[in-house]
This record gives structure tokens, C-alpha cells and sequence, in this order.
């Protein structure tokens, strides 16, 4: 028996690294993860809670395999009695007399992908397998890969974030699609690392594409999208089991539709459609300051270009980014109020001002942010796309200590944003604040009532409940030092979100969306005195507001005073 016991061991290590599964149902491969010495099986979810009968085989040359005690015969069925997430099926196979590997197998409907190698912030190419509950067989993708991300791109994580590009033999494009999303060779994983929900990225996306209007453009790009679209993965990197992933879309010209750079336009304007990432938070992306730039170069300040690709077109432009930055850092107010809306998507930056306040996204105000222009030819309009929202919904990018109250406290106002949106609040565009708060009111009684928010979440965790994937990321991640060796619980962070929730919408409607009374320039809910004693104060300290502004003639004086002395009267 020792002797038996040993071998088994030694096995299980050297199988851990072998390549492609050692058990296979009909044609599926289950994949072995060489941390616990069990397999995962990605199969239909409509067979979760039935029995699952497929004939066993396998890759390694064992004589026979027992399945819960019961011998199976390679190349016989074998029925594995109501399927379910967490259900585990104690498998023992042997050649001859001896073990040759043993441990529970586990199904999943969720697709799982295999990742082989070692990956820096560089491409490196490789295969990527893909286990789809879908299909009967695996399917291997030659890809490049690379680690990707900026506060989470740091040796010490240990589940990183990737991004993949699918590639033909002869290293051109190859398009893949997956979950009926876009036909496209470059795709994410998102790890959610800092998050100890894992899925705060992906709740807050689909809530920003719900609840965003459409560009400025879309009457000639219908389909036109200002965030990425995904679902989620098991994955395995060398043979361990990493948990569960977000694959997402890439935030690029291609879902944004802007118009493509035309290379054979020989009259020099052959630049259309730029997009650009605010990547940190300097003068440039606060839209504070401006100076000159180099078209040589990929990043201006916190900026960096996204399209054209840099490594396909070089020389680059800034210019209608830097008008855009200029113009916000040095107009006065009359010019501002005049042409802001020549150079902004204000109907978008509006959706996406109520959205950061919504869900308290504290590192999304400044950077994160895609600013693009679909044809600088023709139009100078910016809109912009939201991106990496996993700092949102009460979560800090650190852990320790948990659930920072002077960070993401419920009832905190959102302290870091651009001056562009600062602006819009002093000075008011096309009545932009009285708008928001209409808008803010309407998205109130549909998207962003508290019950639709928590919904998103529970809808989206209940599949990985039943799947057996949040018990799996449980096992693998809690404690980590990725999240500062915090206990990974599902149950106890989604009910600290759904109370967060509930703090957070009340905070709201009291304080930065409290519908707006003509004359109540303290914001008390009363139009009495107070007000205009308000108003004085404001006047003697030259800081105009949109609500005190009672005539719009883009000043602060007694005329205002008057109108609001006649509304106290009644008289108007």
C-alpha cells in the first residue's frame, strides 16, 4: 500500500504538467489542476441538476478507472447522478495494480480556457485551449499574450490580468467570437483581482451601457458602443486552477466605430477617427493645464494614444484632444457656456457624471477614461467610453484596512474628477445641471433604483453559485495577499454591497441630485431668506453657481437677488 500510495503521488505531479486532460466524457476533456489534484469538466448548463451519462476515456493509457467506488471500463458509459455545481465525483485510475492518479472530478458550465507559458508585459505566443460547454472537443488557439493592466501589472499579484490577441500560423489576425459578442482577434481577461466580489467591473460596465445615450454620431454608427461586452471563464495557467475570469472585448476604433485612418489619402488628411486614454492623473487629463506635444510620441502627459496604433502610424496628432484640453483650461465663462457643447458629447458626459457619482467610482473622474473623436476631419466633438471600473460600489484599490470608510463610505461626495465636469457644474451649458437632475431623477425610477442595482448583482452571481465557481475562487484566492489576505466571501460582500447600495442612493437623492426648486440657492428644500442672505455671500466671494444664476445672462448680480425676492412673494 505505501508503495501504491507513493507512486500515486508522484503521478498526480508529473500529470499536472502534462499537456491537454487525462480524463475524457464522449469527447470533452476534463482538466486536471495540478494544485489539488482534480479535474473540471465544462459541459451544458441545461445538464446541471439531471444525471450526465457519457462514455469514459482517457489519455494516459489507464487499464480501468472506479467513479464513486463504481469500476468504469475505457470506452464504457458511465451515468454521473444529478449534476450539480459543488458536487464532487471521487475518480481512481489505475494501470494494472497500481494508482495512477486519483482526486474528485467537478463539472462547470462555464467555458474554461488553459493557458500555457510565461507571460510579461511583452507578447508571447502561444496556445490558448478552449473548453466550450457547447462543444464536444477542445478547441487550440494560437495566440499572443501578455500581461496587462497598470495598479494590478505588479509581480506581487499573483492572478494577473491578460490580454489576448488570436493569431493565424502565419502571425496575422485571427478574428474570434465568443458569448455572440464581436468577431475580433483581441480579447481580455480580467481577473477583478483587487475586488473581493470579482464581478464590481463588469456589474458597473453593463450598468454604464444600459444607462448611457448614445454618441453624438449615432446616426451613422448605429452600433456603436461606449464600453466592452463579456462573460465569464474558468482558467488554468500552466496546469492551476486561477479561478474565475471576466473574457471581455477591447475598448477600441472597432467598438467605438470611428472612422477608420486612411493610409491612401495623399492629400494629408488621412487621420479620422483618434482615440485616446487618459492612463494617470496630471494637469492634462484634469484638464487643468496645456502645453505642446510631440507627434513622435505615444503619450502626451496622462495621455496615451489608442488609435491609430502607434505601431502602425507615427508620426501621430494630438490636435483636437489638446483644442479640447485648452479650451476647458483657459476660456471664461460666457465662451465656455458658447462652444462647450462644440467640443463635448455633453447628452454622454452627462449619463457618465451621474453614473461615477452613482456607484462612487473614486479612480474613474480623471483616468480611466477613452476620449474619442469620430472623424477629426470634419467634426471636433469628443465623447468618451468608461473603462476599468472595479474601484466602484464601496471598493477601494486596496484591502487593508477593509472597506475604507474615508475612502468609500456611502454618504462620501465624489472628491476626484476633472475640470471639464467641474466646469459644467459652475457654469451650467444648455442648463447642463438642471438637465443632469432631471436625467438622475428619470434613471432613478428604472436603472438606478436600489432594487435594479442589487439585482445586477445577485443576477449575475447566481450562475457562478450554481456553476460551483464562487466556491472554487473561494478555495483558490481567499486569504490572499492579492486582497490583503482578506477572507474571500461572496455572501457577506454582496450583502455590504446591497447596504452600501441603499446608503448610497438615499445620500444621492438628499445631497448631489436633490430636485432643483427655482430659487433655492442653499438647497434646503425652502425658498425663503436664507436664500438670498445665500446668494450675497456667494456674490461676495465671485463664485458663481448654476442655481444662483436666476436670469441666465451668465451673471451673478441683484437682478437675481430680485428674482428670487419675487418668488418669496409669490410674485413669480
Amino acid at each position: 500500500m505505501q508503495l501504491r500510495h507513493t507512486l500515486s503521488l508522484l503521478l498526480i505531479g508529473i500529470t499536472a504538467w502534462t499537456a491537454g486532460a487525462q480524463i475524457m466524457l464522449d469527447s470533452r476533456h476534463a482538466v486536471l489542476d495540478s494544485l489539488t489534484g482534480n479535474w473540471l469538466c465544462s459541459i451544458p448548463e441545461a445538464v446541471f441538476g439531471t444525471d450526465y451519462t457519457a462514455t469514459v476515456t482517457n489519455t494516459a493509457g489507464w487499464t480501468d478507472i472506479t467513479i464513486d467506488g463504481t469500476t468504469v471500463t475505457p470506452g464504457t458509459s458511465y451515468t454521473f447522478a444529478q449534476v450539480a455545481g459543488e458536487k464532487k465525483y471521487r475518480v481512481v485510475a489505475h494501470v494494472g495494480d497500481s494508482v495512477a492518479a486519483q482526486g474528485n472530478l467537478c463539472f462547470t458550465f462555464l467555458p474554461i480556457f488553459e493557458l500555457t507559458g510565461t507571460f510579461t508585459n511583452d507578447y508571447q505566443v502561444t496556445d490558448v485551449v478552449a473548453h466550450m460547454p457547447q462543444n464536444q472537443g477542445p478547441t487550440t488557439m494560437l495566440t499572443k499574450v501578455k500581461h496587462r493592466g497598470a495598479t494590478t501589472n505588479q509581480e506581487f499579484f499573483k492572478k494577473r490580468n491578460y490580454h489576448l490577441k488570436f493569431i493565424n500560423p502565419d502571425s496575422t489576425k485571427m478574428d474570434r467570437k465568443f458569448f455572440g459578442l464581436r468577431n475580433d482577434n483581441s480579447w481580455i481577461l480580467d481577473a477583478g483581482v483587487i475586488d473581493l466580489l470579482r464581478i464590481r467591473n463588469r456589474v458597473a460596465t453593463e450598468l454604464w451601457l444600459d444607462m448611457c445615450r448614445k454618441p453624438y454620431y449615432a446616426d451613422r454608427e448605429p452600433k456603436a458602443l461606449l464600453g466592452v461586452r463579456g462573460d465569464f471563464i474558468e482558467v488554468f495557467l500552466n496546469g492551476n486552477y486561477q479561478g474565475f475570469y471576466a473574457l471581455t472585448e477591447n475598448m477600441d476604433r472597432k467598438q467605438m466605430k470611428l472612422v477608420k485612418y486612411d493610409e491612401a489619402d495623399s492629400t494629408g488628411n488621412n487621420f479620422h477617427g483618434q482615440l485616446w486614454k487618459a492612463k494617470t492623473n496630471d494637469g492634462l487629463t484634469y484638464f487643468r493645464s496645456y502645453y505642446g506635444f510631440n507627434v513622435n510620441s505615444e503619450n502626451w502627459g496622462g495621455f496615451e494614444v489608442k488609435y491609430p496604433d502607434p505601431d502602425d502610424v507615427m508620426p501621430t496628432t494630438y490636435k483636437t484632444l489638446y483644442d479640447a484640453v485648452k479650451f476647458v483650461a483657459t476660456n471664461n465663462r460666457a465662451e465656455f457656456v458658447n462652444h462647450a457643447g462644440e467640443y463635448f458629447d455633453l447628452p454622454v458626459i452627462m449619463d457618465y457624471w451621474i453614473l461615477i457619482n452613482a456607484i462612487l467610482g473614486i479612480d474613474s473622474g480623471v483616468k480611466n477614461i477613452y476620449w474619442g473623436v469620430y472623424d477629426q476631419a470634419v467634426d471636433k466633438k469628443l465623447t468618451l467610453a468608461a473603462w476599468d471600473l472595479d474601484c466602484t460600489f464601496g471598493q477601494n484599490w486596496l484591502n487593508y484596512p477593509l472597506h475604507n470608510p474615508n475612502v468609500v463610505a456611502p454618504t462620501l461626495p465624489l472628491k476626484t474628477f476633472n475640470n471639464l465636469l467641474l466646469r459644467l457644474h459652475e457654469y451650467s451649458p444648455d442648463s447642463f445641471c438642471i438637465k443632469t437632475v432631471e436625467r438622475y431623477q428619470l434613471l432613478r425610477k428604472t436603472l438606478l433604483s436600489t432594487d435594479s442595482l442589487k439585482n445586477r448583482f445577485r443576477t449575475r452571481l447566481e450562475p457562478l453559485r450554481r456553476s460551483g465557481t464562487l466556491a472554487r475562487e473561494m478555495a483558490r484566492w481567499s486569504r490572499s495577499s492579492d486582497i490583503s489576505n482578506q477572507v474571500l466571501n461572496f455572501d457577506s460582500e454582496l450583502a455590504y454591497i446591497e447596504n452600501w447600495i441603499d446608503q448610497r442612493m438615499a445620500y444621492l437623492d438628499n445631497a448631489r441630485f436633490k430636485p432643483y426648486i427655482p430659487g433655492d440657492t442653499n438647497r434646503d428644500g425652502l425658498v425663503d431668506v436664507g436664500d438670498i442672505n445665500y446668494c450675497i455671500n456667494t456674490m461676495l466671494h465671485s463664485y458663481p453657481m448654476w442655481y444662483e444664476d436666476m436670469n441666465n445672462d451668465l451673471t451673478l448680480d441683484v437682478s437675481d437677488l430680485n428674482i428670487i425676492v419675487n418668488i418669496l412673494l409669490g410674485r413669480q
